[in-house]
């Protein structure tokens, strides 16, 4: 038996199980496809196990990032914002700018790991073999008042790059742009910096003895 692993630099070992990136080509008829996130429905062949990595956020809500199997009802948070955005509470004034993807910059409420937005950079996740997933982000605002959230299977997703695509530019793996849907009294700003991840960069094969 042959174990594959995509993790975020090469020769990572600590990962444990099977990794193979697969995807389906509609909500309908799933099918494998190529190694690359898209705004489809998630399904692998074989159990998988896929590294994200958490990039920043920009935005003024409270936001938690997951992934929801859709063949079991279960969901399973991968990235939670303990704090709306880095400089929360402390009085700072925050500068926004609407329809401008902020990422990298320290604008429009960045939320950061360094900064304590969110508390772990790293998260793993694994896929079963031929159950349905989607992402989802969920967002509060402050007072609690207004909540939202969307799926990675409507267009408030952007993805970029490929589970195998090592590092191509600014972008390792498969970057996953999020746009949590704008504050209710100004509309969506579809910027896509609302909350950014990536996922894989480097298949791993891990060759396994046979089982006695």
């Amino acid at each position: 038996m042959t174990e594959n692993k995509y993790g975020r630099v090469p020769g990572i070992h600590w990962l444990m199980g099977a990794i193979i990136a697969g995807f389906v080509g509609s909500l309908t008829t799933p099918v494998q496809a190529q190694e690359a996130l898209g705004n489809q429905i998630v399904q692998f062949p074989v159990d998988t196990i896929v590294e994200f990595e958490f990039l920043q956020s920009h935005g003024s809500y409270l936001a938690t990032l997951g992934v929801r199997n859709e063949t079991t009802g279960e969901e399973t948070v991968l990235f939670r914002e303990i704090k709306p955005y880095d400089a929360f509470g402390t009085g700072q004034v925050q500068s926004s700018s609407r329809g401008q993807d902020d990422l990298g910059s320290r604008s429009d409420y960045v939320g950061t790991v360094d900064g304590g937005t969110v508390s772990n950079r790293l998260a793993e996740y694994t896929f079963k073999a031929n159950n349905r997933y989607v992402f989802f982000l969920e967002s509060v605002s402050s007072t609690g008042q207004t909540r939202r959230g969307v799926l990675s299977t409507q267009n408030f997703a952007r993805f970029l790059g490929s589970l195998d695509g090592g590092r191509q530019g600014t972008i390792t793996g498969n970057r996953i742009s999020w746009e949590d849907g704008g504050q209710v009294e100004v509309g969506n700003d579809s910027d896509f910096d609302d909350f950014v991840i990536e996922a894989g960069g480097y298949l791993i094969d891990v060759n396994c003895p046979p089982i006695q």
